[in-house]
């Protein structure tokens, strides 16, 4: 996030730490806190990134 790179290993980050508990509100937390040191415009990319992975997790049952 701190580089401003999303690509696929980001998103295999994001469901890994879904897949073990983390939950879509403790994700926005964390994306948060880091927004102060990678900067807002790397955090709302994540934001988007993490809102498509969180949402793929409730899609499918």
């Amino acid at each position: 996030m701190t580089k401003g790179i999303f690509d696929h290993s980001l998103r295999y980050h994001l469901a890994n730490a879904r897949n073990n508990g983390v939950t879509a509100e403790e994700m926005a937390e964390i994306i948060t806190h880091a927004a102060f040191y990678a900067g807002w415009p790397n955090a709302w990319a994540a934001f988007a990134l993490a809102k498509e992975v969180y949402n793929e997790n409730s899609t499918v049952s």
